[in-house]
């Protein structure tokens, strides 16, 4: 299971770089709740009678043992991989190229996401009764490009409940960094080269379509489906949001401030390890500040998580 933790905590810079850029939030909380509930217990009992089967199968056929168990192992999670991705059909997607020259966008051209190199912001994980599970803090290190298509670089850190920094295996702080491109509004995000920024995982397969959020949003207005596949070793993971529309204008307060945002409702599908989660997601976009605050609901209605910006300088 140490690869699942691994990817899950990867995830949350994934969720928080792409809620400060685009509507991609979403997509990333789906994905990342999609492999916190494979780590839970039921998933966690289906890998580990896979796992038992795939020995006692092997032992019993061939008498090869552990090496023959690794492939019949490998051979479920294919044919696992195969049926998730029947039902959701992703498009690889080119990153757009972008000038290596400093660029600092005017505030005419600000969107729903930062856009001020230095800026830096710290995200709250809480679960539903509020209690906060983890911290991330993003810094935009660097922007360079020019209005046609430009690049945010992002240095992130990922931080325990009470905001102090988390190790990795070597002991050293668990810092990424990654880049987002935006061109015509549409924000473009590595997935391959940032998840192969976590010691030990190889083999890393990741695409999808990122969601378009206009510089001008407006009560009731329909958006693009979105969605992503990710798939490192035996780990499989795939979310799609649809029926993503504006059904408010409002002010939200968080620990950060108030900010005046655009409240965008999803549907979400997501799949980890065989396991599948239906919800919903409401999140608050600000201008020239990104997702400053995302609740997910489960299929019942319930909160089951909320994400919300803690500070913002």
């Amino acid at each position: 299971m140490k690869n699942l933790i691994q990817v899950s905590v990867l995830l949350s810079v994934f969720i928080l770089t792409c809620g400060k850029a685009n509507a991609q939030w979403g997509i990333g909380g789906a994905i990342k709740r999609g492999v916190e509930r494979a780590v839970e217990k039921e998933a966690e009992e289906q890998v580990e009678k896979a796992i038992d089967k795939a020995f006692e199968d092997t032992e019993k056929e061939h008498q090869k043992g552990e090496e023959e168990a690794v492939k019949a192992i490998n051979r479920l999670d294919s044919a696992i991989y195969a049926n998730e991705m029947a039902t959701l059909q992703v498009p690889d997607v080119e990153i757009p190229q972008v000038e290596n020259t400093p660029y600092t966008p005017s505030e005419s051209e600000w969107t729903f996401f930062a856009m001020k190199k230095g800026s830096v912001q710290t995200f709250a994980a809480k679960d539903d009764k509020g209690k906060i599970t983890a911290q991330t803090r993003n810094t935009i290190t660097n922007i360079v490009g020019s209005k046609n298509a430009f690049a945010i670089d992002y240095q992130s850190e990922m931080l325990d409940s009470e905001g102090k920094p988390l190790t990795g295996g070597n002991g050293q702080p668990m810092v990424f960094n990654f880049r987002v491109v935006v061109k015509d509004h549409l924000m473009y995000l590595d997935l391959k080269s940032m998840f192969a920024a976590m010691e030990g995982l190889e083999g890393v397969q990741a695409s999808g379509t990122a969601m378009t959020i206009p510089n001008n949003l407006s009560v009731g207005q329909a958006l693009p489906d979105a969605s992503a596949k990710i798939k490192i070793g035996f780990i499989n993971c795939t979310a799609a949001m649809t029926e993503c529309k504006v059904i408010a204008e409002e002010s939200v307060t968080t620990e950060a401030g108030t900010f005046r945002c655009y409240k965008i409702l999803q549907k979400v599908n997501s799949s980890a390890m065989g396991v599948k989660i239906e919800g919903t997601t409401l999140t608050w976009y600000a201008k020239g500040i990104g997702a400053v605050k995302t609740e997910t609901f489960d299929k019942k209605g319930k909160v089951i998580q909320t994400q919300e910006m803690i500070g913002n300088n």
